[in-house]
């Protein structure tokens, strides 16, 4: 008699996990890739905060040397990124600086990877003498289109 009781249970947990609902890292991961859908094929998307949120601060097809400047598809919004979009289709990895005219710190998003929703989480490395490995979030001045053999083993996660 005890069996019956004890699958219920059982099954009963079972049928309440089904209806958790979903964590806050699995609706980050929503947001970002809701935006990676609705993104443009062959663009870069920075966002102003983690998770693919907070409006697009910019979007760029090529490179851009300053974030900081008026030229270019990013304008005015260096060391603001808190997240990217990465919708390539050349098979180019982005590589992000912490300096304008692609210089200082840096690291890459991958070919493979669609985004980065927390760049809080990430760090760029190199830059020279002392500069060691700083966060990536809110820091990054320019970015090019490299590929992945430029990267130096330096990728945003």
């Amino acid at each position: 008699m005890r069996k019956i009781p004890a699958l219920f249970a059982t099954l009963t947990l079972a049928g309440l996990g089904a209806l958790v609902p979903t964590t806050s890292a699995q609706a980050a991961s929503a947001a970002c890739d809701n935006a990676w859908n609705g993104a443009a094929s062959g663009w870069l998307y920075a966002y102003k905060n983690i998770h693919c949120s907070g409006g697009v601060l910019g979007r760029d097809a090529s490179n851009d040397e300053n974030w900081g400047d008026g030229r270019g598809e990013l304008r005015y919004v260096a060391n603001q990124a808190s997240s990217l979009v990465r919708k390539g289709t050349s098979g180019m990895a982005v590589k992000v600086y912490d300096g304008t005219n692609y210089t200082g710190a840096s690291a890459c998003l991958a070919k493979s990877e669609l985004y980065v929703s927390d760049l809080t989480d990430d760090h760029l490395v190199g830059g020279g003498p002392g500069s060691g490995r700083i966060t990536a979030n809110d820091t990054i001045s320019s970015h090019k289109w490299v590929w992945e053999s430029a990267c130096g083993g330096a990728f945003l996660r």
